[in-house]
């Protein structure tokens, strides 16, 4: 495996690391600094609105300039973001700390182009594998980041909630110093300035292969923050301790990270096809796992089968991406993939609450079924364009 490769894997992990600290304490600030309680998921949604925003454009700066300078910014964006975090929990002030939110979710959106680099750094019968290891810097969030952020809230006692972010300022500065190091390969002139052959967004998406991977990652990815997003609620109601339900979060979050070990090789190995069927059907399983029942492993397993589909499915179709593109389109499939990714993972966000307090948890998870299944028709309809 290329060495820049092991070098995005470490970049990633610090990326992550620091996007957990900023998951596992938003809501919590949220709610201090807000007067009213409704407005605590403010920051959360402000940090992905970030997310969203920096996916196209950020793949087009990239595209045009490079790669290292595109991480580049994103590092220098979420430095920023921390900054103003830490100003906006000083002076208890919601909108500052919502900003602050919003550039980090900037650093994200930027970070989620790393497993692209993967692609252009490793030879073409690498490519799963090297997204798969990019991919498994994400254990760190699992591991480190909820942990630092637990301990550093000792750093200042009068603001307990600015230590964690104190940290992710270092964790930024530490990337910025790794990026400022990666020879990351250039991309050529003659492939950033070939006009001859421009294909608007209506022509590339009437490709079988794009429409398919626009349809499993994106509707997949809402389907899987949805199931997640609503399970802690599910537990809350059912009586279940908050060290339970991290627990869960935890297993969930290593089930989406630890696989990339080895989804790579067996993408490799066995094919994308049946890797992507796999999650899908593991999509299905999550749901009837809740069906089921509401007891602690129903919920546990739900939580790990929904975070393994989401890594199945997002290895696999980064790998079959390259498929659908030529060189001088590679900014705009690759942005426009991760807008609808992170776009219908939002969708999934602000729905799960709305449909569990209004639909009860046993027909939401049957909604979700029946979304995985029509997932599933639609993938048995176009896998004969998928490449072998």
């Amino acid at each position: 495996m290329p060495k820049n490769v092991w070098w995005l894997t470490i970049a990633l992990a610090l990326f992550t690391t620091g996007n957990a600290i900023v998951l596992s304490t938003a809501v919590v600030i949220g709610e201090a600094l807000s007067s009213d309680p409704s407005y605590s998921t403010i920051p959360l949604l402000s940090q992905y609105i970030g997310l969203i925003m920096a996916t196209i454009p950020i793949a087009y700066f990239m595209q045009k300039y490079s790669r290292k300078f595109g991480f580049i910014f994103g590092n220098i964006a979420g430095m920023i973001g921390a900054i103003l975090s830490i100003l906006g929990i000083i002076y208890h002030n919601l909108i500052l700390f919502s900003i602050g939110l919003f550039f980090t979710g900037v650093a994200i959106g930027t970070a989620k182009q790393f497993r692209f680099a993967a692609l252009e750094e490793a030879p073409q019968y690498l490519h799963a594998k090297a997204v798969g290891l990019v991919m498994s810097g994400g254990i760190a969030a699992a591991l480190i980041g909820p942990t630092l952020a637990v301990t550093a809230q000792r750093f200042f006692s009068a603001y307990p909630f600015a230590g964690p972010f104190s940290a992710l300022v270092v964790i930024y500065l530490i990337a910025f110093v790794l990026l400022l190091n990666i020879p990351l390969k250039k991309t050529s002139l003659h492939q950033q300035d070939n006009t001859d052959q421009k294909r608007s967004y209506q022509q590339l998406y009437s490709q079988p292969i794009l429409k398919l991977i626009a349809v499993i990652s994106a509707a997949g990815y809402a389907l899987v923050v949805f199931t997640f997003a609503s399970i802690p609620l599910s537990m809350k109601q059912h009586g279940f301790s908050f060290a339970l339900i991290a627990i869960v979060f935890q297993c969930h979050v290593l089930s989406m990270f630890a696989p990339s070990f080895f989804t790579g090789h067996l993408v490799q190995k066995i094919g994308a096809k049946k890797i992507l069927s796999l999650g899908i059907l593991l999509l299905m399983l999550s749901a009837t796992m809740n069906l089921l029942g509401t007891d602690f492993y129903n919920y546990l397993l739900s939580g790990i089968c929904v975070g393994l589909a989401w890594n199945l499915i997002l290895i696999s179709t980064t790998s079959l991406l390259p498929h659908s593109y030529q060189a001088h389109e590679r900014g705009k499939v690759q942005g426009m993939t991760d807008f609808l990714i992170y776009s219908f993972g939002a969708l999934g966000s602000l729905g799960a609450g709305v449909l569990f307090f209004s639909l009860g948890w046993q027909l939401m998870n049957i909604v979700t079924f029946i979304a995985a299944l029509m997932i599933f028709v639609t993938y048995l309809s176009l896998k004969k364009y998928l490449p072998h």
